[in-house]
């Protein structure tokens, strides 16, 4: 495995015994100039990373509010390669850590070392592929650990306890724990046994515990403080943006960012 990426170890580690929030927003919705602006005012206090995703047309892990955001960027042909180029933008101006979303199929169709070096290059810190079990592509992993790229490893409600310990092991950065069953957005899925999933987590790693799938606002983040070393909240940032994505997008993001780690303080 590649030593951790030394933006997310340092963040995790700065807000060690608090509970952090990590904005997730679709690259190019509504603009790749208006997701600049909101990576930028994503970098305050409280904030462990930005999760950004690459637009994709077979979501399938998404809910609605993600889909919507990933069908607008692709009719704007925002893919892998702006998406990198948007991390690279921020760089200029901002080390806040990011983990950069995709399905496994951009990364085939840009080329698996290309997309790792161009990753790297960007100053992604770590990848997070929701459709490729750790056990799957084995090149692929190699080609991200080569790069010195943080992977990030989803753990579902339906993981099984035997798989657990090679999920663990795969991951680095951060594990992702999902909070429930079912796609990214509000409501439906199994969100039985959390607190007992993130127990079991923690006692295969010393890797922080995030948390992520259904945080709709700040009273859902709040009920998570302590529980986890970070939330992930993703729809309701892109609802933010579809109630009017020509006009204050990104003021109405902000005010949502500020008012999760408001709950989360």
């Amino acid at each position: 495995m590649a030593a951790a990426p030394r933006r997310l170890g340092a963040t995790f580690a700065a807000g060690r015994g608090t509970t952090g929030l990590i904005p997730y927003l679709t690259a190019g919705y509504p603009s790749l100039e208006a997701s600049l602006e909101m990576m930028r005012g994503f970098d305050r206090p409280g904030v462990r990373a930005i999760e950004v995703g690459i637009p994709f047309s077979d979501p399938i892990a998404d809910g609605p509010e993600i889909q919507r955001a990933a069908e607008w960027a692709l009719r704007s042909r925002v893919g892998a390669s702006e998406t990198l180029a948007l991390v690279a933008g921020l760089r200029r101006v901002s080390q806040l850590p990011v983990v950069v979303m995709t399905y496994a199929n951009p990364i085939l169709r840009h080329g698996i070392a290309a997309f790792a070096e161009a990753a790297r290059e960007a100053g992604v810190d770590g990848i997070l592929i929701s459709d490729l079990p750790p056990d799957e592509s084995p090149e692929v992993w190699a080609a991200l650990d080569r790069a010195g790229l943080d992977t990030v490893v989803l753990v579902a409600p339906t993981s099984d306890a035997a798989r657990l310990p090679m999920l663990v092991a795969r991951a680095s950065g951060f594990v992702y724990c999902l909070a429930r069953t079912g796609v990214t957005g509000s409501g439906g899925g199994d969100a039985t046994g959390l607190e007992e999933r993130v127990a079991a987590v923690r006692a295969l790693t010393a890797l922080p515990v995030v948390i992520g799938f259904g945080i709709a606002g700040p009273s859902a983040a709040h009920a998570l403080k302590g529980v986890a070393d970070a939330v992930v909240v993703g729809a309701a940032f892109m609802r933010a943006v579809t109630v009017d994505p020509a006009r204050g997008a990104v003021h109405r993001v902000q005010t949502l960012a500020g008012e999760l780690l408001e709950a989360l303080s």
